[in-house]
């Protein structure tokens, strides 16, 4: 073979990688403009603790105009009376406006509203930090504390 056909040969391979390692970087670039790479695009939806409580499929959002509302569920095996619920967005504390202290019942759903969680952006990450105490009623004790986190997306 001669070296004319060696060259050719190489410069062939060359184009048809470079062409593939373009379109690769084109596509890559696309993804990157249309936020795929972004994770806050992709936060998770996770509770971590709240021990005492199960919260039901999609049962806390928080929106852009910093409304959190949180759903749980009374999983302590006994009846509960809910003294207080606290909410944590980032640094901001929430204040509650909805979702008084009550009895609660074994599996009682429990709806708490927040407002003052600060303004976020819609799709962007969050993470809320929340905290109940409570009173159970089978055994008259109290000053029971279940905290934990609920991360998400702002809707």
């Amino acid at each position: 073979m001669g070296k004319q056909l060696k060259g050719q040969a190489a410069m062939e391979y060359l184009m048809t990688y470079g062409w593939a390692i373009l379109i690769v970087i084109i596509v890559a670039a696309a993804l990157w403009a249309l936020g795929v790479f972004n994770p806050t695009n992709v936060a998770p939806t996770t509770k971590a603790g709240l021990s005492a409580f199960e919260i039901p499929a999609g049962g806390w959002q928080l929106t852009a105009a910093g409304a959190l509302t949180i759903q749980l569920r009374n999983s302590a095996g006994a009846p509960i009376n809910v003294t207080t619920v606290g909410a944590t967005v980032g640094t901001t504390t929430c204040t509650m406006t909805s979702g008084a202290s009550g009895n609660l019942p074994t599996n009682g759903l429990y709806t708490a509203t927040f407002t003052g969680c600060g303004t976020r952006t819609s799709g962007a990450g969050y993470s809320a930090n929340v905290t109940v105490t409570y009173n159970n009623l089978d055994t008259g004790l109290s000053g029971f504390v279940s905290s934990g986190t609920l991360t998400g997306t702002v809707s």
